[in-house]
Order: structure tokens, then sequence, then C-alpha cells
């Protein structure tokens, strides 16, 4: 529980507040008993009812006080419970967005959402929110037995016998209850991931007619999630009768032994009432206390899986020293680059290359040879495993992440529009541009006229990767994006999929607005695009095997003309 105590300190007046409710509801719900027993006594002993309206009058005044601090204290708890997990489930999503791109490679997006959301929400029900039950629950049984053991120590004593198995029982159930949770969890993490990938798949899926497997798919891994949770409901359901028999031989062993007492005059007729009134009243929370411990180690399964998380390091982040990068030529240098992702197998081989300002340089390759690799080192989504990247003589390690994004103006392979207007799509390069900047980045694109088209203009709602536009309207938004950033350096994925000739014409003259007069890498898959870069670097298993224009490269009948024969896309 320690784990969660950083959590909830910063709302120390709320939990004081619940606390001081919840010892007022424990002390009436206390009074009550006792003070029957009293009366029972009075009665016996003056052998008249005259008292009954005094205790009837007291007894509704004390539940009247009760039902008062109750409302407090559950509105304290409810408090606590929800601010806690809305602010337990910011800091994960804001570690997750600390994070560079390689730790994204051993975490699937649907275990990362399965543990902001699905597990946060388990923490929720079975730690926070129950947090003042299993705190009032404890307070009751405390005060129970204080009372039990003031009323008659000998009848106490024989009772809680079965305390020591009662607290056996808990744990052993509760530790197979939380390790069951974990498995559950994680499999619920399994199932986000088919459901993510079957929506963004869908065309995919369709196109190939495999609803059927993915349903099946989905199918097999619902069963076993339900097998999981179905362990853990055969667990909670073993317990809790497990606890109640238990209970209930204390019971018996009261009223057998209670009664002798009673007989021989060590207890009164009234301590026997109350003895009995309590004795019942700790049934329920006897009970409730293992299934609070079997719950609390559920949500503490819960609980670690989100933690963990918090245990991730950022990857890339800056140095001790690092400085704001200022304006900048755009002058790009790769200084004997090798880069590996696992540390064996070099991608990327003792790369030297220089990209002057203002010099559009198309990197090109087959599959694999590391094209990527190469340009995503460029924004240090990647640090190199040996040499440096520098921008303008300055290496990029002694340079501040944020300021160096800046600089740098990305238009990826595959275009991402998120849920939004257009214009927030547009905006989210530099979300305070104005309107007309907005418009302005839309024209240079070639994508003012088809937005203004749309039923809403630039308000139409996009919904996620803005499947109801074509692939070269997607495109031309994705440069809107990357012109209005105002970066000196262009990043470009060129993309693979086919365009029809206007799209690709309107596509091509915004490349040319976009990249005029900054520097520019970009990995070509189209002829055209190529032909129009000021030189070619050819990479090929690692290494920059060649460079030079298209028609020089052509004349020496190298890797780049087999690659312009098989691979280069004609416009």
């Amino acid at each position: 529980m320690r784990r969660l105590f950083p959590l909830i300190t910063p709302y120390w007046p709320y939990v004081t507040g619940g606390l001081l409710c919840l010892a007022l509801v424990t002390l009436t719900q206390l009074y009550v008993p006792r003070y029957v027993g009293l009366t029972v006594d009075a009665i016996i002993r003056t052998k008249s009812l005259a008292i009954l309206d005094t205790a009837a009058l007291a007894i509704l005044g004390a539940f009247g006080v009760r039902s008062l601090v109750l409302y407090g204290q559950i509105f304290f708890g409810f408090f606590l419970s929800h601010r806690v997990i809305a602010d337990l489930r910011q800091r994960t999503f804001e570690r997750i967005q600390r994070w560079s791109l390689d730790r994204f490679a051993t975490w699937s997006s649907g275990d990362l959402i399965s543990r902001s959301i699905q597990d946060t929400q388990v923490v929720q029900t079975t730690l926070l929110t129950g947090l003042f039950d299993f705190a009032g629950t404890v307070l009751t049984v405390v005060g129970i037995v204080g009372m039990l053991f003031y009323l008659q120590w000998r009848l106490a004593a024989f009772t809680f016998i079965v305390i020591p198995v009662l607290l056996v029982t808990a744990r052993v159930f509760g530790r197979e209850i939380q390790q069951v949770s974990q498995r559950a969890q994680e499999r619920i993490g399994r199932l986000a991931t088919l459901v993510r990938q079957a929506f963004s798949g869908a065309r995919v899926i369709r196109a190939f007619v495999q609803e059927d497997r993915e349903i099946s798919r989905f199918r097999r891994e619902n069963e076993r999630t339900f097998g999981e949770h179905l362990r853990i409901s055969q667990l909670i359901a073993a317990q809790v009768p497990v606890v109640s028999f238990l209970t209930a031989l204390g019971l018996v062993a009261v009223l057998w032994q209670g009664g002798r007492l009673v007989t021989t005059g060590a207890m009164t007729a009234g301590a026997l009432v109350s003895f009995l009134v309590y004795a019942g009243l700790a049934v329920e929370p006897a009970v409730a206390l293992s299934r609070f411990y079997a719950t609390i180690r559920q949500g503490l399964g819960a609980l670690d899986r989100v933690l963990e998380i918090s245990t991730v390091s950022d990857g890339i982040t800056d140095a001790p020293a690092a400085r704001e990068m200022g304006v900048i030529r755009g002058r790009i240098a790769f200084h004997g680059v090798t880069f590996s992702y696992d540390g064996m197998d070099r991608v990327l081989r003792g790369i030297d290359l220089t990209v002057e300002p203002g010099e559009r340089v198309a990197i090109v390759g087959p599959s694999g040879a590391g094209k990527s690799t190469l340009i995503n080192l460029i924004p240090r989504f990647y640090d190199p495993t040996e040499g440096r990247v520098e921008i303008d003589g300055i290496d990029l390690r002694t340079v501040t992440v944020r300021s160096l994004r800046r600089q740098i103006a990305l238009v990826p392979q595959e275009t991402v529009l998120f849920h939004g207007t257009v214009r927030d799509n547009i905006a989210y390069s530099r979300p305070n541009a104005t309107p007309e900047e907005v418009i302005a980045a839309a024209t240079a694109a070639n994508a003012d006229a088809f937005i203004r088209g749309l039923p809403d203009g630039y308000g139409t709602v996009l919904g996620e990767n803005g499947y109801q536009l074509s692939g070269g309207q997607r495109q031309r938004i994705a440069i809107a994006r990357a012109a209005l950033a105002r970066g000196r350096i262009i990043v470009l994925d060129e993309a693979t999929s086919a365009l029809d000739a206007e799209s690709e014409r309107l596509i091509q003259d915004a490349f040319d607005r976009l990249t005029e007069g900054r520097t520019t890498l970009i990995i070509a898959h189209r002829l055209s695009t190529v032909r129009k870069a000021t030189r070619i670097a050819v990479l090929h298993q690692g290494q920059i095997v060649e460079q030079g224009r298209h028609d020089e490269l052509m004349g020496r009948n190298g890797v780049y003309a087999r690659l312009a024969g098989l691979q280069l896309v004609e416009p």
C-alpha cells in the first residue's frame, strides 16, 4: 500500500476530513449495541418499560448523526478516488509522451492502452473507492473487539479462536487472486491490441476477406481472458463462504458459552445481548476484511502494471549542459555514423554524408538498406551507436531535443491525421498559428481548393487518420502541416502509394514550394522526385555506395541504375 501513499498525500485535507467522518460513523455504530444492553439490564432491574421512550430517542438521534457524517465520508472518499486516478492517468500519459521512439519497439499499443485506462480503472475500483470502506471496516472491527473484551474478556477470547484461521485463509486466497489478476490484465492488453489492429487495418482485412479470421483470433483471446476472470471469480466465491462459515462458528460459540456465563452470574443478560449484537455486527466486517484483502491484492497487481511505466527511462534525453539551438543555416553532416537497434546487427555502417544549406538530397536504396534509420537520426528519434550527427557544426547531442525538432519539418511516409478539424490537423505543427497562416500553408500545399469543397471547409471534422479523404488529399494536408512549421530542414519520407496523374502533379508542385530554399532530405520512391534532387545518395547494406545526379549515376551502371530500373516509380 505504500506505493499508493505518494499519490494520496497531496490531498491530505480530504483524507483527514474523510477519516474524521469515518471515526464519527464508527463511534455512533458502536454506541447503539452497548446502549441497548444497558436498556435491557435497566428494564430487568426495574421491571418497568418507562425507559423505552428515552432509549428510542437516543438511538434515533445516534442514527441521525451517523447519517449526516456518512454523507461526508462518502463524498470525501469518492472525490479522493477520482482525483487520484485522474492524476495517475495524467502522469502515465505524460510519461509515455516523453519516451523516445525506441521505447515503443518493446511495448504494444494495446498493452499501453490497457495499463493507462483499464488498469487505472481497476486501481480505482479495488483500492481507492474502497479506501475509506477498508479503513472504516478496520476501525469497526477494532472497536467491536475492544467492546467485546470490555464486556467479557473470557468470552471474547473464546470467540476469537477462529481469528488466526481467518487470517491464513485470507492470505492464501489473496496471493493467488493477485497473480491471476495480473495475468487477466495482460490478457486485456492483448485484446486491446487486437481491437486496435482490427480497426486500423479495416481496409486490408476486408480487401483480403479475412473478417472471419480476425473474429476467430479475437474469440480465442477473449475466451482466454474470460478464463482468467472466471478463475478470479472462483477464488472469491470459494473464499467468502469459507470465511462466513468460520465466523458462524464464532457466533455459535458465543451463544453456547455466553448462556452459561449468564446462568452463573458472571455476565448480565443485557451484556450478553450487547455481546451478541456486537458479534453479529462483526460478521459482515470480518467477511469484508477477507474480501478486501483479496480485492486489494488484485488492485496492487494492476497498480504494479501502471507504475511499471514510470520505471522505463525516457531514452533520448537532453544532456545536462544542453543548450537551445538558435537560428540555423541548415548544414547537415554525418561523421562516421554507425547504428544498431539491438547492439549487434548494424543497420548503418560508417556513414559520412554532408548536405549543404538549401541542398535537396534524395536517399534511395533497396528495402532494409537503412534509409528510414538514417533520416530518423536527424530529429534524434535515435542516437548513433558510433559517430555523430551535426547541424551547422553543432553535435545534436549538445542541444535540447525540443529546440532541435523545432528546426525540422517532417513529412512521414504514412500520413497521420488526428480526430479533429482540418484546421486543427494543419495547425498541429504550430498550434498558435492564425487562421490566415493556416490557409496560406494549405494554399502552398495545393490543398486549399479541396478543403473549401468539404462540407464545413477548414472546420470539417476528420475521423481518425482521415479515412474520408483520398491518399493524395491526406498527403497534401501533411505537406501543409510541414509548411506551417517553418523548419529550416525538411525531412520527407515519400509515400509509395500510387496516385492519379493530377494528384501526383499537385503533390510534386507542393513539394517544390515546401523545399525551396530549405535543406531537404527525401527518401525517394518516384523517379520524378529523384531527378529534381541536387544530389542522390545511394544506400546499400547500411553504407553509402554512390553519390551524384541522376544522369551521372545512370551512366555508371551501378546500384542506382539497377534500382532505377526495378524500384523507382515513373511519374
